[in-house]
């Protein structure tokens, strides 16, 4: 059954994942754009905890709960987002829909594994400004669109009854395009500068678990993770168009200058080392409670080729707070009984600081994991969460997400007794 419903999913969310508008914030014109994913629907209906593990959901973000893995698991992520900005003389409200994530994990005797991709962040933005020289009024127009891509491949083993460290390695690949636009009155042909970025590279992450019995029933989970700096590739053009402008096509002779000689036609990413720290406590199969505490070292970023004179970058932290609940996993009279009902709060600083404040985000989860079939289930929940700086910033941003999660498990690799 999971091997005909992965081949489903494969074709419906193959071409989507890289055609996919995955944010229309205009924030997103940022370092590498806003970042997408925080986890499963299960993390992040947990305020995006990455400390609790159990042995049948593959935690994409904890490369070591591969290690406590009992079953298949095929897990696929969906998101309908609603933004509501205001700022800037407008208000707008805008939507938009992505893949959040998509992967595969499989146990073995000795450890687990799994692979899949990630749209990691997303750029999406359109902003205009009109000024004046004299009689003539000039429009400038900035537009963004592209993101950047894991393909990851991690490992999880358990060392001990109660430790299991696990190693996720990613492949990062995305274009990023910046355009700036200038229209004239009484001129039908606007003069357009594109920047194109084309990245590439790896990262890594560590990630140990604890998970001690504590009493009779209960247990505690503890998590430390590790990303270090990674330095990342970026294949960059630059060319100078002209197009009308409700126009996709460019109209006479493009001009591309020569990077080369700049040395901008190949730069670093440097993308600095994150460290993750969480802790809970709960009932088996019952309830769960747990904070997390993660330090960016968001200064330490650098896209040279991209960088924008407003925009600067500071160590960053994110604070999440959330849990479960479950009445009775083992009803069999009462499918409501097993339920689980999740909710979870974060606030983080992004380490972004726009025109000298600092970028802000806040949200609040609630999701619940309908059973299926076996071990499998859905999960389905809502986030609200606001972005921006405080009065002093530009645009301020609320937004609801909806979104669904399947996680499909089965057990393969088992060898039949009766035909």
């Amino acid at each position: 059954m999971i091997r005909t419903t992965l081949k489903v999913f494969a074709l419906l969310t193959g071409s989507f994942l890289f055609s996919q508008a995955g944010t229309i914030s205009p924030y997103s014109f940022t370092g590498l754009g806003e970042v997408n994913f925080r986890g499963t629907q299960i993390n992040r209906f947990m305020g995006g905890l990455e400390v609790y593990n159990d042995s049948i959901h593959a935690n994409l973000t904890n490369p070591s709960s591969y290690g406590k893995l009992k079953l298949t698991n095929y897990s696929l992520g969906l998101n309908y987002r609603l933004n509501s900005l205001s700022g800037a003389n407008a208000d707008k409200r805008l939507a938009s829909a992505s893949l959040d994530y998509i992967g595969v994990a499989l146990p073995t005797k000795r450890f687990g594994f799994g692979f899949g991709i990630i749209p990691f962040t997303s750029v999406g933005y359109r902003l205009s400004d009109v000024e004046t020289e004299g009689d003539i009024s000039i429009l400038n127009v900035f537009d963004g669109e592209g993101g950047v891509n894991k393909a990851f491949f991690s490992v999880g083993f358990k060392a001990l009854k109660y430790f299991s460290f696990g190693a996720t390695f990613n492949y990062n690949f995305g274009q990023i395009i910046h355009e700036t636009g200038r229209y004239q009155d009484d001129i039908s042909l606007g003069t357009i500068l594109e920047n194109k970025s084309s990245i590439s590279g790896v990262d890594f992450k560590f990630s140990t678990h604890l998970e001690i019995p504590v009493f009779e029933t209960m247990e505690l989970q503890a998590l430390f993770s590790y990303a270090p700096q990674a330095n990342l590739t970026s294949t960059n053009s630059q060319i100078f168009m002209t197009r009308g402008f409700n126009s996709t096509s460019s109209f006479g002779e493009n001009l591309e200058i020569n990077l080369t000689e700049s040395g901008l036609d190949k730069t670093n990413v440097r993308i600095p080392h994150v460290i993750t720290f969480g802790l809970g406590v709960g009932k088996v199969r019952k309830w769960f409670a747990g904070g997390q505490y993660t330090l960016n070292a968001m200064g330490d970023f650098s896209h040279k080729f991209m960088s924008i004179s407003t925009v600067d970058y500071q160590d960053a932290y994110q604070i999440s707070l959330g849990g479960f609940y479950i009445p009775d996993y083992s009803s069999i009279t009462s499918y409501w009984k097993r339920i689980v009902f999740r909710m979870g709060f974060r606030h983080e600083l992004t380490g972004i600081i726009v025109n000298n404040f600092g970028l802000k985000e806040t949200g609040i989860n609630f999701g619940v994991g309908l059973p299926l079939a076996g071990f499998s289930n859905a999960n389905i929940g809502f986030e609200y969460g606001n972005r921006g700086g405080g009065d002093a910033s530009k645009f301020k941003e609320n937004f609801w997400s909806f979104r669904i999660g399947f996680s499909l498990n089965d057990k393969w690799f088992i060898k039949r007794k009766f035909n």
